[in-house]
């Protein structure tokens, strides 16, 4: 071996050296680093959870824990619950799973366990279980961009308030629900907040009773204008949709055998939640709709107000059994011409 290739030799093993070092230096470095905002995660959240406690809400993650090392970091409860009391509210969760990647913190994915134990002052009250809930947040230096909720084989009871009947004594009102598979979806458009919702195999039951309608398909599709700011306030508070319009791209129901029926058409909603609009309905099947609907509003008034509607849709489509009509809606109050068919709850 020449003194060239020597010293070529030499300085090939010292860069070898140093690219060693370097790299254990770098992993010492970011393991150092990992573990740092773990143990801070640990010690700051329960604090920040606990904030506004003197102000009636806080949240609670039993036995916190933060894991992912090396790539990711997440964090980690073996139940969840947050309280209201200004609100009367409270609620309890099964475990909760987080994960962001390192490289990008401000993606991340959770995965929450039943079950879920919901209540509000002063009687109502819900009970759920899934088999898979999971969600995906992405955030950037403005606030939160999007995020995303799935769930599958959601079941659940919510009891509420009792219902006055003839006699004037409170009847009971349980409602028991489930649907096969649901998603919903929101983002940030501009100044816009755009929101698209879907469930699958809908059922509900009153007291224990039959199904109401057959397994419902329902998806909604609409943009609020100017309300982008609502994705960085933490959810719909009372009273954040007022004096705002929208526009619904698609709203569909579905329940089998030719039954569907869609709606588009722009939208408002007043300063005291009452919602306005022009709504172009398509109904297919109108007789199929009557005879399910019937049931549902099987008291008097109930039974005619849906053969009232049936018989117009029908006459408006020259004895066809589908009809596209425009549905007027006035501070909550729908028409179809000129007739009154039902109000719309207040937002």
């Amino acid at each position: 071996m020449t003194t060239t290739e020597i010293a070529d030799t030499h300085r090939g093993g010292r860069k070898i050296k140093w690219l060693s070092i370097a790299i254990l230096l770098f992993l010492a470095t970011y393991s150092g680093a990992w573990y740092l905002a773990a143990d801070q995660i640990r010690k700051r959240l329960p604090t920040l959870l606990d904030a506004n406690r003197q102000a009636g809400t806080f949240a609670e993650c039993d036995k916190l824990d933060v894991r992912g090392f090396p790539f990711r970091i997440g964090v980690f409860c073996e139940r969840v619950r947050l309280d209201n009391s200004s609100r009367g509210a409270s609620a309890t969760f099964g475990a909760l799973r987080s994960a962001a990647q390192v490289y990008q913190p401000g993606h991340a994915v959770i995965e929450l366990d039943g079950p879920a134990e919901i209540r509000v002052a002063p009687v109502v009250s819900l009970s759920a279980d899934w088999s898979l809930l999971h969600a995906s947040i992405k955030a950037t230096l403005s606030g939160l961009d999007r995020s995303s909720l799935t769930y599958d084989n959601l079941a659940g009871t919510a009891l509420l308030p009792p219902l006055e009947n003839d006699l004037g004594t409170g009847v009971p009102l349980a409602l028991t629900f489930g649907a096969g598979h649901g998603e919903a979806h929101f983002r940030q458009n501009g100044t816009d907040l755009d929101a698209a919702m879907t469930i699958e195999k809908f059922d509900a039951r009153i007291n224990k009773g039959p199904s109401l309608l057959p397994p419902l398909n329902g998806a909604i599709d609409l943009t609020l204008i100017d309300r982008a700011g609502l994705m960085n306030t933490g959810g719909f508070a009372p009273g954040a949709l007022h004096d705002s319009t929208g526009e619904m791209r698609n709203l569909s129901l579905d329940l089998g055998n030719g039954m569907v029926t869609t709606a588009t058409g722009p939208f408002s909603i007043n300063d005291q939640g009452l919602i306005s609009g022009e709504f172009s309905v398509t109904m297919k099947n109108i007789e199929g709709w009557r005879q399910n609907l019937v049931k549902v509003f099987s008291n008097k008034e109930g039974t005619v107000m849906i053969n009232n509607i049936a018989n117009m849709l029908t006459a408006l489509a020259d004895g066809k059994n589908e009809a596209t009509v425009k549905l007027n809606v006035r501070d909550g109050i729908a028409f179809l011409a000129f007739f009154p068919i039902g109000e719309l709850p207040q937002l």
